[in-house]
């Protein structure tokens, strides 16, 4: 008898296969790859972001402006996810262009290291900025890596997962790769107060960040390394009206087009914190402080923007997870939507006399968004698949589109609130509670109130009919928190030999809790 063609062991892991035909071990092996090739891309992701590359432009003497083009260049360089994506639908080589631009993007850390240094170095002090704009286009340069290859993985990686587990193994995956998120974000802090910190000159600063982003570049093609052994989907390649109808199809889709412009509203009004938090953070900490006093500040920014985020998120990822596969995503964003606005009101409240208030907000932000994360990724993976779970027909082109709108409102967030800074950098204001009132301040309220209105406006356009109430969403994600905290309690009793007592402690899920989904 002829071998099932949708047989779990029939497959090479390598062999090209069909939309959904991935099965068994081949299945579980995929998804091993693919989380642990994140694990070594998240040890990429903090080693260059938050101190250390903030610590590298102030040391190249960057203005405000500049501060907010840093965050801006990556929204502007995913513009050209746009054709990207158009070259995957044309060629139908998603694996191909992946691996390529994605290798290219992280070796780009390469010379985004050495060559400002090399600037610095023979040009001394008064070629600073010089070496500042030269790190600008090289910095523009790597995310051009990730938009023309990152648009097919999301397609790819739909045609490979099964829907009914998307949103629980994101989460795992995610978490997964806090572990070694954390420890990199804390080492990477306190390698810059022990050999850059206050009191070192240009050069050493520059250096030891130098050194932070090449080691960086070494996991990151770690990450992207794994990937070669993750089977892939091919698509037919598209040509002539089939292709340019493909392009139609999501500006015709009304709740696509919402639901890209709730999370591009979103990233909009992110935007104007970015690189602004940490300069916050250090000024906070640096401001009248000696020298001595001053030397952890990098460690402390880098424990409250990154380690204490990435703890929270370790414990509250896979209950998003859950709660996106079970109850559904609209409820899912409403809810994270909305507990993103105090956050960014809090953050006008921090000063370097209650700076706990700083790690509770980094904290909270992070919970919250990564209900956006979850639900941005599943969505667009149901829409970009070759086999749509939704009836799109638009493949890589939903990536595309989505891609360019939430980026265009990336980049236009980040100019304003660079234009907003570098206006108002002279203003203060000594108002109750937050003593200095000042361009962070007005960026971190016009954000709360952008993230508002996200979720007013946007969200009552998202259709998703099987999706349960918002209120019974909250239950069951409560419920959940309440369990894993009183699992978590009962663990000195189960060490102790109490485990059947205290199994009989933890409360039955209600009705409204279905069942585990298969994984």
């Amino acid at each position: 008898m002829a071998a099932d063609p949708q047989s779990s062991e029939s497959h090479d892991p390598v062999v090209p296969l069909r939309a959904g035909e991935l099965r068994g071990k081949p299945l579980r092996r995929t998804l091993f790859l693919v989380t642990s090739g994140w694990f070594f891309g998240s040890i990429w992701m903090n080693l260059t972001s938050g101190t250390p590359l903030t610590t590298y432009a102030r040391a190249l003497g960057a203005s405000e402006f500049q501060f907010g083009l840093l965050s801006a260049l990556p929204f502007l360089a995913s513009l050209l996810s746009l054709p990207g994506a158009l070259i995957i639908e044309a060629t139908g080589k998603r694996k191909t262009i992946f691996l390529w631009w994605l290798y290219f993007q992280r070796f780009m850390w390469v010379p985004l290291a050495l060559v400002p240094l090399w600037i610095v170095h023979r040009g001394g002090v008064a070629s600073a900025g010089l070496a500042m704009t030269a790190f600008l286009v090289l910095f523009f340069l790597m995310h051009t890596g990730q938009a023309m290859g990152g648009s097919g993985w999301t397609g790819w990686m739909a045609d490979l997962i099964p829907g009914n587990i998307r949103g629980t193994y994101f989460s795992h995956r995610k978490q997964w790769s806090l572990m070694s998120a954390i420890p990199a974000a804390w080492g990477a802090g306190w390698l810059l107060d022990r050999y850059a910190g206050a009191g070192t000159g240009m050069m050493m600063t520059l250096g030891w960040c130098s050194v932070l982003f090449v080691l960086a570049s070494f996991f990151g093609a770690l990450d992207i390394f794994h990937f070669h052994w993750v089977p892939d989907v091919p698509t037919p390649p598209k040509r002539g009206r089939e292709l340019i109808s493909s392009w139609g199809e999501p500006l015709r889709n009304p709740s696509f087009l919402w639901f890209a412009g709730f999370v591009g509203t979103l990233i909009f009004a992110l935007s104007f914190m970015g690189q602004f938090v940490t300069l916050f953070i250090l000024l906070q900490l640096g401001a009248g402080q000696s020298a001595g006093r001053s030397a952890g500040m990098n460690q402390i920014t880098q424990m409250m923007l990154l380690v204490v985020p990435s703890l929270a998120q370790l414990l509250t990822y896979h209950i998003w997870g859950r709660a996106a596969d079970r109850m559904g995503k609209r409820p899912v964003m409403v809810l994270a939507g909305l507990g993103l606005v105090p956050v960014a009101i809090g953050w006008c409240f921090v000063t370097r006399e209650n700076i706990w208030i700083g790690y509770v907000m980094a904290a909270a932000g992070a919970v919250f968004w990564s209900g956006i994360e979850i639900v941005n990724t599943n969505v667009v993976m149901e829409f970009a698949g070759s086999a749509s779970e939704r009836g799109a027909k638009g493949g890589t082109a939903y990536v595309g589109v989505h891609t360019v709108i939430t980026n265009l409102a990336g980049f236009f967030g980040g100019i304003s609130a660079g234009l907003v800074a570098q206006l108002l950098k002279d203003f203060h204001w000594q108002a109750p509670l937050i003593h200095d009132f000042s361009f962070f301040q007005v960026l971190f309220l016009l954000s709360a109130l952008l993230r508002l209105l996200a979720v007013v406006i946007f969200l009552p356009h998202v259709v998703e009919p099987t999706a349960q109430p918002t209120v019974d969403t909250f239950r069951f994600m409560t419920s959940n928190i309440y369990n894993n905290l009183f699992t978590l309690a009962m663990q000195p009793l189960k060490l102790v030999g109490l485990t059947n007592e205290a199994e009989t402690l933890v409360p039955p899920p209600s009705d409204d809790q279905p069942n585990e989904p298969p994984a």
